[in-house]
């Protein structure tokens, strides 16, 4: 008689894999300060990102650092950082945020690591109202609710001057500009995207515009939409005013629909009853005797 295997799994001690969580952590913190993007980090690491994040939140409550005091910390870094540039010491980051500089160094690590959180944090909380956009109504309204968030992420004052501080010290410090793209690049535009994408997706799968590559076509729009103002302001060239930001919206969103043929649904409903109607009255072939 075969003994009956036992459902338990023998797993390792809880703080063998605490300490194996804490190290996997770490080496995918190494790499997003180095400018890897967090996906590839983590899969380097041989963990998901998910659980990264989720190791990353356990870890900073056990060190007894809540997350209210994190938030005052980045919060303060951030001033510090548009105000006096990457030259900011650690010092006076701690001052402003009210903490001793030992807690900044515990938790964060580094001023470079300490610049990319903020980074990251800037872009996480701007993106935050696009995906709450009601995407159920028709394309021309979605669109352009969407772009409209979208031009106040990407113009945002903060977003712009962190931007220019990675740009000022890539002489010295390249690894800047490469953490702001990577950070950028990895968490705010993928999701933004991807959001977009997805949305495009349906609409194609309707029959409200032609069939075509989902994600490019989101590229495509945002792109169309900031680049040029996005430049303009980055270097210092007056931006334009809200108004013609608005008329710069509604061309891109016309643009884009009548490139991938958008009809709305009363058109594709009288086209279809057009194409019904033609089909029935068109005279039938005579049958040959």
């Amino acid at each position: 008689m075969q003994p009956v295997a036992s459902s338990n799994r023998i797993r390792a001690p809880r703080h063998a894999r605490r300490s194996r969580a804490a190290e996997q952590v770490a080496s995918v913190e190494k790499d997003i300060a180095a400018g890897i993007e967090v996906r590839i980090a983590c899969r380097r690491a041989g963990v998901s990102v998910a659980s990264y994040y989720r190791w990353r939140a356990r870890a900073r409550s056990e060190a007894g650092l809540s997350e209210k005091m994190r938030e005052t910390i980045l919060s303060a870094a951030k001033t510090v950082f548009l105000r006096d540039g990457f030259g900011a010491s650690l010092e006076s980051i701690a001052e402003t945020a009210g903490v001793a500089r030992q807690t900044v160094y515990n938790q964060f690590g580094s001023k470079e690591r300490l610049f990319a959180e903020v980074v990251q944090s800037v872009y996480q909380r701007m993106l935050t109202p696009i995906f709450v956009v009601e995407r159920d109504g028709d394309l021309i309204s979605t669109l352009t609710e969407v772009g409209r968030h979208l031009i106040k992420v990407s113009l945002h004052p903060d977003s712009l001057a962190l931007q220019r501080i990675a740009m000022g010290e890539y002489r010295d410090r390249p690894e800047l500009i490469r953490v702001a793209h990577t950070l950028r690049t990895s968490h705010a535009i993928p999701a933004l995207t991807d959001y977009l994408a997805e949305y495009l997706q349906r609409q194609m799968a309707s029959g409200v515009i032609d069939t075509a590559d989902p994600l490019l076509s989101a590229e495509a729009f945002l792109g169309s939409l900031i680049a040029q103002a996005r430049y303009r302001l980055s270097i210092g060239v007056e931006g334009d005013s809200p108004e013609r930001l608005e008329t710069r919206l509604r061309f891109c969103v016309e643009v884009f629909a009548r490139g991938l043929g958008h009809r709305a649904i009363g058109d594709r409903r009288g086209q279809n009853a057009a194409s019904a109607g033609s089909a029935a009255s068109a005279p039938s072939p005579e049958r040959s005797v």
